[in-house]
C-alpha cells in the first residue's frame, strides 16, 4: 500500500488497531513512550485546552493528561477502531472522530496542538498544517513527532530496520505485512525536519526548532502561532 487516499489509510488502521499498541512497543523498544513524554514536558500549562491530532489509541493524550492533569485534553482521529481502544484506555478524555484537514472547532481553541507519527499519513498535510494554525489561540504552540531523515550513516540502519524489522514483526504478530511496509514506503516521500519547517513558516507559524531523536531517525518540530501582519 502507497496511496494516502483517506479512506484507504482509515481502513488499514481499523484494520490494525487491535495489535498497534503492542507492535509500538516492539518496534521502538518501548522508546516512542520516552520520546513522547520529552517532547511535552516544560511547557508551562496548568488550566490549557490541548489537542492530539491523529491520537490512534490515545496514548500521547494519556500523557498529556496525566502531565497537565487540570488541562482538557481532546483526542482526535479518524478511525472508529482506534478511538474505541482510546477511550477504554483514557475515560478522563474527550475523544472524536474527525477529520484533520477539516476540523470541528472554532478558530483560536486551543493552547496546545499535538500531533505524533500521524502528519504523514495525511494525504493534504498542508491543509492539515493549515487548519492547526486556525484553531490555535495565538501565542498556541504546535508540536508534530515524526521519523526524520537521518545522515546517509545512520540512514543506513534505518532502511533495515523501516523494511525489515518493522515488516517481519508486522507479519509474526499481526499476519500481515503491508501496513508496516506502508510505514517505510511512507517515509520515503515525507518531508525533512527542514522541508516541514518552511511548510510551518509559509502557513504563519514563528520560532520553530527542531529536536532529533536517535541520531535524527526521528524528529520534533516545535512552533508557534503569532497573529499575521496585514
Amino acid at each position: 500500500m502507497d496511496s494516502k487516499k483517506p479512506e484507504l489509510v482509515k481502513e488499514m488502521f481499523n484494520r490494525i488497531s487491535n495489535d498497534y499498541d503492542k507492535l509500538n512497543d516492539i518496534m521502538s523498544f518501548g522508546l516512542h513512550r520516552f520520546i513522547k513524554k520529552d517532547i511535552i514536558k516544560n511547557l508551562g500549562f496548568k488550566n490549557a485546552k490541548i489537542l492530539d491530532l491523529c491520537t490512534g489509541t490515545g496514548d500521547l493524550a494519556g500523557i498529556l493528561k496525566a502531565r497537565y492533569p487540570q488541562s482538557q485534553v481532546t483526542g482526535v482521529d479518524f478511525s472508529p477502531n482506534m478511538l474505541e481502544i482510546a477511550k477504554k484506555k483514557n475515560p478522563r478524555i474527550e475523544f472524536l472522530q474527525a477529520d484533520c484537514t477539516q476540523l470541528p472547532f472554532e478558530n483560536e481553541s486551543f493552547d496546545l496542538c499535538v500531533i505524533s507519527f500521524g502528519l504523514r499519513n495525511i494525504e493534504e498535510m498542508e491543509k492539515a498544517i493549515s487548519e492547526i494554525y486556525r484553531v490555535l489561540k495565538k501565542g498556541g504552540i504546535f508540536i508534530n513527532l515524526d521519523l526524520g531523515k537521518p545522515n546517509k550513516f545512520f540512514n543506513f540502519f534505518l532502511k533495515p530496520y523501516m523494511y525489515l524489522w518493522i515488516a517481519t514483526m508486522g507479519k509474526f504478530f499481526h499476519g500481515d505485512e503491508t501496513p508496516y511496509k506502508y510505514l517505510a514506503v511512507s517515509n520515503e516521500t515525507f518531508p525533512s525536519p527542514e522541508e516541514l519547517i518552511k511548510i510551518y513558516e509559509k502557513t504563519g507559524f514563528s520560532n520553530i526548532k527542531n529536536k532529533n531523536y536517535l541520531f535524527g531517525q526521528i524528529a520534533a518540530q516545535k512552533t508557534y502561532k503569532v497573529k499575521r501582519e496585514m
